[in-house]
């Protein structure tokens, strides 16, 4: 039966810290994590710190977050987190800090040893994380996913249990007016993957489809604003919007072999994570469409395409500037992490059908599309 529970209260708009401060409220003791940057730059951590001393809530501000940050050092922090007596957290930043705030809030809560994270069963409730994205694409602060990257920076590992959901997330698109263009790019990328793997998908329901469908409508009203590289602040609010609306797609579809896939270009090829799952997104389509043509049809009228002219974006606004071989493709496929997630693909998908994506997309350059 088809159900949809998205526990995050989401505040939207500008100065909707300002505007609504007591869901940034949660105890007297709160930890900030941050990166190096993002956070301080584009003013988000300033309207957070504001509201903290009107309120004279003490908090730490711990900004060493990066992409690469492993799960000791987020469990080393949890622990100090729990010695200082801190009550509740605030994430300001990207996916990776996000994440990192969710995973912190397990482990202060928990007697727990790092890897046991994965067994998403907590005999505790994790402290309350109040989330505010700085870019506009990950979802993470919509869902109950947390990926992780272990101490081997090559390696991540994601859990998902409902109590991981953020109490809160402010969406205020002034955050991500600083973002440099090619991090906006990607990251709009990895949100229209995020709601096309959830429309194209057996687990969708008519709830998550009317977010999916949204947000890919409002990327596609972007298009010609992330060709140009130039966006005005209502560009930058419909991506940041649709990046959370692909979060509460996927948290209630789950995403599809799209993201699978791409995790073997980035980790082989050192590409970033959009782009690698966008430079994968039209021959997934494609894919789909000889199993559910109409749901495909879907996809791209909402982006206000066709599937040729959306490889003609993708190949401007996510170029794939690295070489791919056949023999790449071979060790990406005994290599594969797609079995489990090939579940919510509308068809029986093989190593074959993931073969001739990769194929398809990063090898035959002459490859055409029919028109639907």
């Amino acid at each position: 039966m088809p159900k949809y529970f998205m526990p995050t209260t989401l505040l939207s708009g500008k100065n909707c810290i300002k505007r609504h401060p007591r869901h940034l409220l949660h105890g007297k003791k709160c930890m900030i994590i941050t990166g190096k940057q993002s956070a301080v730059v584009s003013g988000a951590l300033g309207d957070v710190t504001d509201v903290l001393k009107e309120n004279n809530v003490e908090y730490d501000i711990y900004n060493k977050i990066t992409n690469e940050t492993g799960i000791t050092e987020i469990y080393n922090l949890a622990r100090s987190m729990k010695d200082d007596g801190v009550e509740y957290i605030i994430g300001i930043g990207g996916g990776s800090t996000l994440d990192a705030a969710k995973a912190a809030a397990v482990y202060a809560a928990n007697d727990i040893e790092p890897m046991e994270i994965f067994d998403e069963k907590y005999a505790n409730k994790p402290l309350t994380v109040v989330c505010v994205p700085t870019t506009a694409g990950t979802g993470s602060d919509t869902t109950q996913y947390v990926m992780m990257t272990l101490d081997d920076p090559r390696k991540k590992r994601s859990f998902s249990s409902e109590v991981c959901f953020p109490y809160a997330t402010y969406l205020d698109a002034r955050y991500t007016m600083t973002l440099p263009v090619e991090v906006t790019r990607n990251t709009a990328v990895d949100a229209l993957c995020h709601a096309v793997e959830s429309y194209l998908n057996v687990q969708a329901s008519p709830f998550s489809d009317t977010v999916a469908l949204e947000a890919i409508r409002l990327i596609g009203q972007c298009d010609a604003a992330l060709v140009a590289g130039k966006f005005s602040e209502a560009d930058r609010e419909k991506l940041l919007v649709a990046a959370s609306s692909g979060g509460m797609a996927v948290a209630h579809t789950g995403l599809n072999v799209v993201h699978a896939m791409g995790h073997q270009i980035t980790c082989t090829k050192n590409v970033p994570h959009g782009r690698a799952n966008g430079a994968l997104l039209v021959e997934f389509i494609a894919w789909c469409a000889k199993a559910d043509i109409m749901r495909a049809v879907d996809v791209i009228t909402a982006f206000g395409s066709d599937l040729s002219s959306l490889k003609r974006f993708m190949n401007r606004v996510a170029p794939m500037d690295c070489e791919v071989t056949e023999k790449d493709i071979d060790e990406w496929i005994d290599n594969s992490i797609t079995d489990g997630i090939a579940m919510n693909c509308p068809g029986t998908f093989t190593h074959d059908d993931e073969r001739k994506i990769y194929y398809n997309a990063l090898v035959n350059k002459d490859r055409k599309y029919n028109v639907w």
